[in-house]
């Protein structure tokens, strides 16, 4: 099973950045502020750029926190759709009728409704606090470009009132600000309405570009520090020079170079998430860049055109299912129609309902997954690559896209695995399944691939809570690694399995298996970790706390063996020890002193040892973390026996024989019979 980094990732991925991620929010410092102060001085700014490049997380994340301690009232940030709300009820009890004006009422209204745009943003600005005149009203509409859509002819006439009302409300509240947030392809269709919802003020335009080199590499490297861990030095800045560099081949086959001027956001958190997948669990990423991938075929970090190619694959894999088409044929058309012989990207002009062969819904799919970007001209949609950095995935997977007639290389279970590894990680189980199913289906037999593809069914079967089934893809991996003399990576499925009947209460069962992955793998501390925890609850404390000594042998500085021999110890009355291994642990990684096992532990020694206050505390809060774990309560009765409270510790005594979260294991549920002084508990 492959190692996984735990936690909630420092990066967006291709999601845009909310205010709850102001944060992790890096690179858009200088444009935030310039922004901010332009929307604060100018009654209309128009903000524009390329699809994807960032302009809803620089207003999101970047210039709304900045005016929280701004004296103005800042609105909701408003959206425009076309489709109506029939459960929408405005104007006296009836709908507009109006579609955009119903959608910023949606935005900007409180719950119980205003009549128009007007009331809302009056009754917004008002509500919570008493209104000044003076003070700035700050309204946002997001995704503009909306407005401009194609559409029926019946909303041509709601489209002209719409606009009408929203350049009223401007002129009826002389201190209301607005921004428009569009595409750069719609800011001339916008033109014609500036004046009017500007009042006649001059009117501020703000580009977002891509980022700039030095802005890349803050908003890769510095959301990682909030989880206390870095890149080696130079790592980030060579994602970034490996991001905007694009190697590309002619149809001559003369290799080339282009260099961009700017890194594209949505491509740079690609990088970061493939980054933070492959981090190892403790420590930095290697100072070369490589991920630790045990065993797995996974794309190298450091390798940015794999990483894109992986992501590619993924997009045409479901684009191509989506539209009933084959893969290869999307992919072929991708290159044959977006690279020139010159190895540069190609521009294609949209036809009536196909355009070169294929529907167009294919190339709005492709266009709204950062593949393909495209512009309005002279009323016409162009499309082309969403930038040069995808020309060598392309080129790679077809190496003869310039030779008329040859087919595209066709996806192979490979990469289908890669699209259900990026699913997964994802948390898109549905499609982590659709894919493995695809890829199983395309293996040619037993090999690597198989076996990783059975190993990532089973963590697919665990994470949906189907043990069973897990159990068993599991051991069929095992089989098929041994099978294959990679005995490492039948030790990880084995040890896999083992944690499921650790966790299963199956403890002889488990002890089995894991001593089976701990003879594959020897130095593997975790594995050592698990399987003395194993012969703990399966009544060996003193085998157990044999094998945890080696495991610290092995591993000095692992957190998961220290706190589990402090625990070990505890029970085992050595509380002086138990202290010295658990206070270690939190020197070591200061989180693990928030573990509520660890808490509980150390609270028990500490009364043993006479430090009744600290121990309450301790107990206390681990009481508070864990109210249904077994060892904790009972140990914590352990603390009040010590204190002299016999109530106070039955009462724990007899929540923890009923506790589920997990249930006390057999010796410790007959050490808490003992306690209680049960009939017979002594024997």
């Amino acid at each position: 099973m492959v190692i996984r980094v735990s936690g909630t990732s420092p990066y967006a991925g291709l999601r845009p950045f909310t205010e709850t991620d102001a944060s992790l929010f890096f690179g858009r410092e200088a444009a935030s502020h310039a922004l901010a102060a332009e929307w604060l001085e100018k009654r209309l700014v128009v903000v524009y750029g390329a699809p994807g490049v960032g302009k809803t997380s620089l207003l999101r994340a970047g210039v709304l926190p900045n005016l929280l301690s701004v004296d103005a009232d800042v609105l909701p940030v408003g959206r425009i759709s076309t489709d109506p709300d029939p459960t929408t009820n405005r104007v006296h009890g009836r709908p507009t009728g109006n579609p955009y004006v119903e959608s910023l009422l949606r935005s900007w209204s409180d719950e119980l409704g205003a009549p128009s745009l007007l009331d809302a943003v009056r009754g917004r600005a008002e509500r919570g606090r008493p209104h000044r005149a003076a003070r700035p009203i700050l309204a946002a509409v997001d995704q503009y470009e909306d407005f401009f859509a194609p559409h029926s002819p019946h909303l041509d006439p709601l489209r002209a009132q719409f606009a009408e009302l929203l350049a009223g409300t401007m002129a009826a509240l002389p201190n209301l600000n607005l921004m428009i947030v569009l595409r750069r392809g719609y800011r001339d269709a916008l033109a014609p309405y500036e004046n009017a919802l500007a009042d006649g003020a001059p009117v501020g335009r703000f580009t977002v570009e891509p980022l700039d080199r030095r802005s890349a590499v803050a908003a890769l490297a510095e959301p990682l520090r909030s989880t206390e861990r870095a890149l080696a030095p130079g790592v980030p800045q060579a994602y970034v020079d490996d991001l905007v560099t694009s190697r590309v081949t002619d149809a001559a086959g003369t290799r080339s170079v282009l260099i961009a001027d700017g890194v594209q956001p949505a491509y740079l958190q690609l990088v970061a998430t493939a980054i933070w997948r492959s981090l190892p669990p403790d420590g930095d990423l290697p100072p070369d860049g490589d991920p630790v991938t045990a065993g797995r075929p996974t794309a190298a970090a450091g390798d940015v055109t794999a990483i894109l190619a992986a992501y590619l694959t993924r997009v045409i894999v479901e684009v191509a299912r989506d539209h009933d088409l084959d893969e290869g044929t999307v992919r072929a058309w991708l290159t044959r129609n977006f690279v020139t012989e010159r190895g540069r990207r190609a521009t294609l002009y949209e036809g009536i309902s196909t355009t070169a062969g294929l529907p167009n819904a294919l190339l709005d799919a492709l266009a709204g997954r950062y593949v393909l970007t495209s512009e309005w001209r002279s009323g016409f949609r162009r499309f082309e690559l969403f930038d040069d950095r995808l020309i060598p995935p392309l080129q790679e997977a077809f190496p003869d896209w310039a030779v008329a007639g040859r087919s595209a290389t066709e996806a192979g279970a490979g990469d289908y695995l890669q699209a259900a590894l990026v699913s997964y990680a994802d948390g898109d189980f549905l499609q982590t399944r659709a894919h493995l199913d695809e890829a199983r289906r395309r293996t040619a037999g037993p090999d690597l691939t198989t076996a990783e593809i059975t190993s990532l069914q089973a963590e697919l079967d665990e994470a949906q809570g189907r043990p069973q089934e897990a159990e068993a893809a599991y051991r069929e991996a095992a089989e098929l690694y041994e099978s294959l003399s990679d005995t490492e990576a039948s030790g990880r499925a084995l040890a896999a399995i083992g944690r499921l009947l650790l966790r299963d209460d199956q403890f002889g069962r488990a002890v089995e298996e894991l001593q089976a992955a701990a003879s594959r793998r020897p130095s593997d501390v975790d594995v050592q970790a698990d399987l003395a925890r194993a012969l703990w609850y399966s009544g060996q404390p003193w085998a157990a706390a044999a094998v945890f000594s080696t495991a610290l042998t092995v591993g000095p500085a692992s957190t998961k063996a220290l706190i589990g021999r402090g625990q070990l110890r505890v029970e085992l009355g050595d509380y002086a020890a138990a202290l010295g291994d658990l206070d270690a642990s939190v020197r070591m990684a200061p989180e693990a002193g928030e573990e509520p096992g660890a808490r509980a532990a150390r609270g028990l020694a500490l009364a043993r040892l006479g430090r009744l206050d600290e121990a309450a505390i301790e107990t206390e809060a681990a009481l508070a973390q864990a109210p249904r774990n077994g060892l904790v309560l009972l140990q914590a009765a352990g603390v009040a026996r010590v204190a002299g409270d016999d109530d106070r510790a039955d009462a724990l005594v007899r929540r923890a024989l009923a506790a589920d979260d997990p249930a006390l294991p057999p010796h410790q549920e007959a050490q808490a019979r003992r306690l209680l002084r049960q009939p017979g508990a002594m024997a």
